[in-house]
């Protein structure tokens, strides 16, 4: 019987090695525009399990754009969700968002005059398999195959991050979330960066600027009147001298 569940665990390995990838990203604009990507395709064996992923992803957000993928002969979903500012985004129901007690506190938003600071502690939460349970051991072999990706693409470098990966001058953050699949250890996910408000940076140094210039010929104006007064009051002077 041992033989027969590792034969069986090998052909399991063998058949679904790399037949699920997923990625999901996050694009995030200098206005704090978000655009939300979740990717899945898989083999043909796993079409139903991608099928319901999208049907529960549509669900909650019935306005998502769905495009069909076909990548390597695998078959899927790319689902794309826009939100029009980052409070929007932060209201989200995705439950990788969402604040957690005593784990994480998802999206945080803290508005400024010239800046919002994002600060995104996030928590993908695995879940371990017993892997004395042959079915188990088999679907612990089948996630040990995925690749699975979180990007998220900001417009200003963050400040801090634990990301696995960072490009485009920290701009481009990436976690490897597929070995919390494999191992069940959470991945914990943080960064933060700030939004800037260039319309208000640029009008606030107009109008120091204006009033600067404003001091600068009100000092000149009250000093050239000194000096007509004492070039007045020299010519005077000059015309009745004293006896």
């Amino acid at each position: 019987m041992k033989v027969l569940k590792i034969f069986l665990l090998a052909v399991m390995c063998l058949s679904c090695a790399g037949c699920f990838q997923a990625e999901s990203n996050l694009k995030i604009t200098d206005d704090g525009e978000v655009t939300m990507k979740n990717k899945f395709i898989g083999a043909p064996l796993i079409a139903g399990v991608i099928e319901e992923s999208k049907n529960n992803m549509l669900k909650n957000n019935p306005d998502a754009k769905v495009r069909n993928v076909s990548e390597g002969g695998y078959n899927g979903y790319e689902i794309e969700i826009f939100y029009p500012d980052m409070d929007k985004f932060a209201a989200n129901n995705f439950e990788m968002y969402q604040a957690r007690p005593g784990k994480c506190t998802g999206v945080q938003i803290s508005h400024g005059f010239f800046y919002d600071t994002c600060n995104f502690d996030l928590l993908f939460e695995g879940q371990k398999i017993d892997t004395s349970d042959l079915n188990a051991a088999m679907t612990q072999a089948f996630f040990a195959q995925i690749k699975f990706d979180f990007a998220v693409e900001i417009p200003y470098a963050a400040e801090n991050s634990n990301a696995d990966y960072m490009s485009n001058d920290g701009k481009i953050l990436t976690w490897n979330i597929a070995p919390a699949l494999i191992n069940g250890q959470d991945k914990a996910m943080q960064f933060n960066f700030k939004i800037y408000h260039p319309l208000r940076i640029a009008a606030t140094f107009f109008l120091t600027l204006l009033v600067i210039a404003g001091v600068i010929y009100n000092l000149t104006q009250v000093k050239n009147r000194k000096l007509e007064k004492k070039e007045i009051r020299e010519e005077n002077e000059n015309q009745n001298p004293n006896p």
